[in-house]
């Protein structure tokens, strides 16, 4: 990586000239990066929500717009730390070692910051040097070759785009091959629902009986107008089999009196060794989940 800068009477080459297309290489990778994060499916329960499809092109919208304009920044904070003293490092010693001997210690020194916000060291690094790679290579040979900045940000807004359809193409072939690990939700017989599931903060408690009577203690119902009241009443369970029709998981139907506003379809979620029910409040696509975790075995019904 040695240059011609530093022979006798080559003048020194300019800001942008330095390292030509850095940052543009770097935000094409950014970008990438978000489509694979995007188009990966979420491997924990997203509850039955789903985002409508004029979310997904108002966000597709915003990114086309915000992520090349945000991403060419950072890419700017990066050659500035990364590849343009990698690259001046090469070229005042004119020992091509010397530029990743740069990112190498950089790299380790941002693992380090990284490991102190609670990411594993190792895989911070290799993320970190993984992505100074390209920056710095394409830098080098543009260099070497006089290729002008312009032109490799050019074709980097070119590249772009089939970039991000080859990466989400090949994310949904891993996807149907079954590449990715996906939630599902446990099977539960009848006798694993009776029991007591009470909800994450420890208020609002449901009992559910051997022989289908149920006890609700002050579980919070969440109304329309916002409001919120607690109902602590009985009533029955049932057992309830998922339903492919609209979505609707396995789980229990609670049947209460005297509870304006009960919501009585349940749905599993958790783990076979942990279940819990939950039900959605409010939006069905972007609203809160109220979740109730079982906690232990009822053996005597409220009637006694």
């Amino acid at each position: 990586m040695a240059g011609r800068a530093c022979e006798p009477g080559v003048e020194r080459p300019s800001w942008w000239a330095s390292a030509p297309g850095a940052e543009a290489v770097f935000a094409v990778e950014m970008i990438v990066g978000l489509t694979v994060w995007v188009a990966v499916p979420d491997s924990g329960d997203t509850y039955g929500q789903t985002v409508w499809a004029l979310a997904v092109v108002f966000l597709f919208l915003v990114l086309s717009v915000l992520a090349p304009v945000v991403f060419l920044g950072l890419g700017l904070l990066h050659a500035l730390v990364f590849t343009r003293p990698a690259l001046a490092l090469a070229r005042r010693t004119g020992r091509a070692a010397a530029a990743v001997a740069w990112l190498c210690s950089v790299s380790a020194v941002s693992a380090l910051l990284a490991r102190f916000a609670g990411a594993p060291y190792l895989e911070a690094l290799a993320w970190i040097a993984g992505i100074g790679v390209p920056p710095l290579l394409v830098a080098h040979l543009a260099h070497r070759s006089g290729t002008r900045p312009g032109t490799l940000v050019a074709r980097a807004g070119i590249a772009t785009p089939v970039l991000v359809l080859v990466a989400a193409a090949v994310v949904a072939a891993m996807s149907d091959a079954g590449a990715f690990k996906t939630y599902e939700p446990p099977t539960l017989v009848r006798a694993q629902y009776v029991g007591e599931w009470r909800g994450d903060d420890g208020d609002g408690a449901v009992r559910l009986y051997e022989g289908g009577d149920a006890a609700v203690e002050r579980v919070a119902v969440h109304h329309f107008d916002g409001s919120v009241t607690y109902c602590t009443a009985t009533g029955t369970w049932t057992e309830r089999a998922d339903d492919p029709r609209t979505g609707t998981r396995a789980g229990v139907e609670i049947d209460v009196s005297h509870c304006s506003g009960w919501e009585k379809t349940w749905q599993v979620t958790g783990t076979a060794a942990r279940p819990a029910l939950f039900h959605l409040v409010g939006d069905p696509d972007a609203g809160d989940v109220r979740i109730l975790r079982r906690t232990g075995t009822v053996v005597t019904p409220p009637h006694g």
